[in-house]
Parts: C-alpha cells; sequence; structure tokens
C-alpha cells in the first residue's frame, strides 16, 4: 500500500473518532441545554405572562450558550486530533533523520551539505560545529573540503569548531564568530516548519471533513 494512502487511512480514523466524540459533545450539550431549558418553563408555570416569556428567554438563552460550549469543545477535540497526528509524522521524520546520519550515504552527504554551507557564508576562513561522530568524519574529509571550496583560485581556511548537540548536518561560522549559518537537520526543521506543516496537513487530511 502506498504511503500516501496508508496516511490516508491512518488521518480518516482518527478523525472519525475525533467526530464521533465531537457528536456525543453535543448530543450531551443539548440534552443538558433542553433539561435546563424545560425547568425555567416549568417554573414560570404560575407566574405572569411577562414572568413566563422572561423565563422562557432565559432558558433560551442557556439553551444556546449550552449548546455553543458544546460545539466548541466537539471542534476542539478534532482539531487536537489533527495536530496529534501531524505531530507524528515529524517524529517520524526525526526517527529517519537520525537512522540516515548513521548511513554510509551520509558521509557523503555530510561533505556536500558543508561544502555548500561554506559557499554560502563566503568568507576564506571558516569554523565547522558538528556532533562529535561528525567532526571525526569531516576530519578525515578535511582536505577534500578544502580542495573543493578552493576551485583553484583561492586558499579557504578550514578548523573545526566544538562539539555540537544535533541530530545531524553542520553550523558553519566565520572565525570571529559573527557570522554563522545553521545547516543542522534541526536547523532547518526550525525554518520550514511552517511549510512543512501545510504540506504534511495537505496531504493527510486532503478531501477530509
Amino acid at each position: 500500500m502506498p504511503a500516501e494512502k496508508g496516511a490516508q487511512l491512518i488521518a480518516d480514523d482518527i478523525l472519525k473518532e475525533a467526530k464521533e466524540k465531537a457528536a456525543g459533545i453535543i448530543r450531551a450539550a443539548k440534552k443538558e441545554a433542553r433539561t435546563l431549558l424545560d425547568a425555567a418553563r416549568f417554573g414560570a408555570k404560575e407566574e405572569e405572562e411577562r414572568e413566563t416569556k422572561e423565563a422562557r428567554a432565559r432558558g433560551k438563552h442557556v439553551y444556546d450558550e449550552v449548546l455553543a460550549e458544546g460545539r466548541m469543545r466537539a471542534k476542539r477535540e478534532v482539531l487536537r486530533k489533527r495536530e496529534e497526528l501531524i505531530n507524528e509524522v515529524f517524529r517520524e521524520v526525526e526517527k529517519k533523520l537520525r537512522a540516515h546520519a548513521s548511513s554510509k550515504k551520509y558521509e557523503k552527504d555530510i561533505v556536500r551539505i558543508v561544502a555548500a554551507a561554506c559557499k554560502k557564508l563566503g568568507s576564506d576562513d571558516v569554523v565547522i560545529r558538528a556532533s562529535r561522530q561528525d567532526l571525526k568524519l569531516l576530519e578525515e574529509s578535511k582536505d577534500q573540503i578544502t580542495r573543493e571550496l578552493g576551485e583553484g583560485k583561492k586558499t579557504v581556511k578550514v578548523s573545526l569548531g566544538e562539539p555540537i548537540q544535533t541530530i545531524g548536518g553542520v553550523k558553519i561560522g566565520t572565525s570571529d564568530g559573527r557570522v554563522e549559518i545553521d545547516e543542522t537537520f534541526e536547523g532547518r526543521m526550525r525554518r520550514e516548519f511552517e511549510g512543512l506543516r501545510v504540506k504534511v496537513a495537505k496531504v493527510l487530511f486532503e478531501g477530509s471533513r
């Protein structure tokens, strides 16, 4: 089964459960509201016509308030379920990134990430910060990175800084620390989170009501 189809089925199940719960909330709210409205009408039987109308109006007001609250609670429940599913997708993404950071392919990717970030920085004296594991990989590839950055026209000094806590990727900065580019997995996720979240929601809930 395609991943998109599986995700849609999971989304449909979760939303079905949320909507059933929402329907139950609204039914309970209506029942409570009707009870309050009936009580107001009963208590007004012995009163004058004016007081009867006022009692009915108060009962109707209570009915509307209770029903509106029930609908709001139902809507919040559906939104909470949707948010849970989106967050679960991002947790799965994080797991896949961790797995990728331990793969052979990543050993080549990290060099490419560093070279691209250094070129973006545009400095001839750069400091690379990464996880302790990645710094070891970069130490072995330091000459290759320097050659790629030099392009036969200039010499770029590449230094390795202190290790940082990250799943993968690097932070590239100038030697004076004034400018730094965050190309860690977490940094890119933070920058692109809103756009990614919209795309995830569209994939999961396209066509959901």
